[in-house]
């Protein structure tokens, strides 16, 4: 487990545990999102990189806050006050992706990219979503990627797994097995 991801535990299990015992996941998650698009901005990522301890974690902090205005409640303000005194926030993100996966198990739900070299129909996107529930017991979130490198056929990423089924991995699998 890297440095980032033990820093970030207990904040993100902190914030979802409060989240969760306020019956307030939704909104957590959306003030979450909200750090997480102003995080991606690249004048703040390389404040964030830059982060010495030098009075820079309080700017990130303001930077963050006014940022979210009114979509932050007091109570994630102050989750990011403290993560700013214990010179933290430049864990923000692995804490926002550690909420997300918690989160994700506490209602099981599963994201899935399928990826593709041309649109699928909905039949086929049903058929996908029904098999993959089935196997993990959980609910399937689909999200289509269009690849048109692949060729045909689908690569399907589901948490840490891949399923690869594209043209040309089986071309390539083919290949090997000829020259065996």
């Amino acid at each position: 487990m890297s440095e980032v991801t033990e820093i970030a535990q207990p904040y993100a299990k902190a914030a979802f545990d409060y989240a969760k015992d306020n019956d307030a996941l939704a909104d957590w998650q959306q003030m979450l999102e909200v750090v997480g698009v102003v995080l991606e901005q690249p004048t703040v990522a390389q404040l964030i990189a830059e982060l010495d301890g030098e009075g820079s974690e309080d700017q990130v902090l303001q930077l963050l806050l006014h940022a979210g205005g009114e979509w932050f409640n007091e109570y994630f303000e102050n989750f990011l006050k403290i993560m700013a005194e214990n010179r933290r926030l430049s864990a923000l993100t692995e804490v926002i992706d550690q909420f997300r996966a918690l989160q994700a198990e506490f209602e099981k739900t599963m994201n899935v990219t399928v990826c593709v070299s041309e649109l699928l129909g909905e039949d086929q996107l049903t058929q996908i979503t029904e098999a993959l529930s089935n196997k993990f017991g959980k609910t399937v979130v689909l999200e289509q990627q269009i690849d048109p490198s692949l060729v045909g056929g689908v690569v399907i990423k589901a948490d840490q797994m891949v399923f690869d089924g594209s043209v040309i991995s089986n071309i390539g699998r083919l290949s090997t097995n000829l020259h065996a």
